[in-house]
């Protein structure tokens, strides 16, 4: 006979999964690392969650007073390879039709058609090439026969090496077959060929020289060549792009309006933050052997959760045109130019950058123009480039972090596992007990919902949301001089227990503030390295088990 079903009520604790909905967006399921308090009857999970939890280490600088800044090195826009040599598409064309009434035969071996030595001249815009390096680039070599016999076909580009050897092709083509011509096609990769594009006397630039020659294969028997047979090569040149080029590359005006990603503040979806201050640095650095100007016409701030844009203004940065120096070529591969580099400091008093950064940007937008040896072929056609060094822009942000935030809102997605084990399986209904100790100066308002498959909320673990009180401050200085405590109850009942063991992602939803915004003068809060948030969890349930 088997027994009846017992209830009973007893402490217990769903383990990494819940720490994550303790700590919201401080902490991440796999940072977490808790510790099992055995001196009391239920099990507890604690932690404590400094600034590192909160922002990240590798954006955190520690000055010598403890308090932190933010340090953010990101590129705005890079300008490569492309952007000065495109080299086109190119197909050759080389028939070979026997004039009328003519008859005659060839030998195995032979030759069945003139040796072709030409010249064939790029189309690269206004570019002058002398010499390249190619990183990607194939040819294709395609034979279409009407002569009885197999012919060889031998296609060479002497311009063209690899390790000192020229770049020569060989092809075999079938006999002609009825009214069907004999058809062969091959192609040949250019990674890595050095080209010296000045042609055969090395006067001239864009150029290859190119040799064709034909012969009758020498296993094959006597061709007879009759008015009217042809044979019909075409080259073709595609995906050709350098990893090393130099010429001249043109006075050339291009114009570019993109966007780049911003991630310091890619977690903050709603609410206002108030810098005291802030350090930043623009650099143009110019990794082309190419004089330049740069005009930026826009460098936009975009909040992508609010919608607003800050546009920046300063004098010497926007609508300003700006001239560089090209860079040295120093012939290591490993670091093959030294670049030339332009800093510009953008600072509260000479630009709006305080309120470009309190916009919190997930996104930057730019629109610039780049004109390319603005006072012509000064160099003597010794203009250079090496792919992956172009002219970029990078932004360096310190951010004392002394601050005020007001309904500073971050969002931060989890995966959990709820169910992930058999008492968990048996949970009823029960309660959550979070107990936080703040020792940081802003209280922080937390509410936790459950999504379902489709990645919409379904519900939440709160009645409203609730709040962590912020640590006790010093008055004369600022400092939290003691944390304060805070107790968050959440309630399940049957039907939320079920769903949250079915519950694979939760958001964390987490409101600051800090400081006083309305305050004359306004109230700033520092945040030092040795503030700490600690967290405790228990939780309380009422589970079935099978007796």
């Amino acid at each position: 006979m088997h027994k009846p079903y017992q209830r009973i009520k007893r402490p217990f604790l769903i383990a990494l999964s819940v720490l994550c909905v303790a700590g919201g967006f401080f902490i991440s399921c796999k940072k977490a690392q808790p510790s099992w308090d055995t001196n009391i009857l239920a099990p507890i999970i604690t932690t404590s969650l400094s600034i590192n939890n909160l922002v990240g280490d590798t954006l955190i600088h520690r000055n010598p007073d403890s308090s932190v800044s933010l340090v953010y090195d990101g590129t705005l826009y890079n300008l490569n390879t492309d952007t000065l040599i495109k080299m086109p598409d190119t197909t050759l064309l080389y028939p070979y039709v026997i004039p009328p009434f003519s008859h005659f035969s060839v030998n195995p071996g032979q030759p069945v058609l003139p040796v072709n030595n030409s010249t064939t001249t790029y189309q690269i815009s206004t570019v002058e090439l002398k010499k390249a390096t190619l990183q990607t680039g194939f040819v294709d070599i395609e034979v279409r026969s009407y002569i009885n016999q197999p012919t060889d076909i031998t296609y060479k580009v002497p311009s063209a090496t690899l390790n000192g050897n020229p770049l020569v092709m060989y092809i075999r083509v079938p006999a002609v077959n009825g009214s069907s011509p004999g058809v062969a096609r091959k192609t040949y990769s250019l990674a890595d060929y050095s080209i010296d594009f000045t042609g055969p006397s090395h006067n001239t630039f864009n150029t290859l020289n190119t040799i064709l020659s034909g012969i009758v294969d020498s296993a094959a028997g006597v061709a007879n060549i009759n008015s009217g047979d042809s044979l019909n090569i075409i080259v073709k040149f595609y995906s050709v792009s350098p990893s090393y080029a130099k010429g001249y590359f043109g006075t050339v005006t291009k114009s570019y309006t993109a966007q780049a990603p911003f991630p310091l503040f890619s977690r903050v979806i709603a609410g206002s933050l108030n810098l005291q201050n802030i350090s930043v640095t623009m650099s143009l650095a110019n990794y082309f052997g190419v004089d330049a100007r740069l005009t930026l016409s826009q460098l936009a701030s975009v909040n992508t959760h609010t919608g607003n844009t800050v546009n920046l203004t300063n004098a010497s940065v926007i609508n300003n045109a700006i001239n560089i120096n090209r860079a040295v070529e120093t012939f290591n591969p490993n670091a093959p130019t030294t670049p030339a580099v332009q800093n510009f400091s953008l600072t509260p008093s000479n630009s709006n950058i305080l309120q470009w950064v309190d916009n919190l940007p997930t996104r930057v937008n730019y629109s610039l123009q780049v004109t390319t040896d603005p006072l012509g072929n000064v160099s003597g056609s010794n203009d250079f480039a090496y792919s992956g060094n172009g002219i970029e822009s990078h932004l360096n942000i310190t951010v004392p972090l002394s601050l005020i935030a007001t309904n500073l809102t971050l969002e931060d997605t989890l995966s959990v596992n709820f169910n992930g084990s058999a008492q968990a399986q048996q949970v009823k209904s029960g309660t959550f007990t979070l107990y936080a100790d703040n020792g940081f100066p802003f209280s922080a308002g937390m509410q936790v919902y459950l999504l379902d498959s489709t990645m919409h909320i379904a519900d939440s673990l709160m009645i409203g949301p609730q709040t962590i009180i912020a640590g006790t401050i010093n008055n004369s200085n600022g400092i939290v001089v003691a944390p304060q405590n805070s107790v968050i109850l959440m309630s399940l009942n049957t039907a939320r227990t079920q769903l949250l063991l079915k519950t694979k992602h939760i958001i964390i939803l987490s409101k600051f503030n800090m400081g006083c915004a309305s305050c004359l003068p306004q109230v700033y809060r520092k945040i030092y390295s040795y503030y700490q948030l600690n967290v405790k969890l228990v939780g309380n349930f009422d589970y079935q088990i099978k007796g």
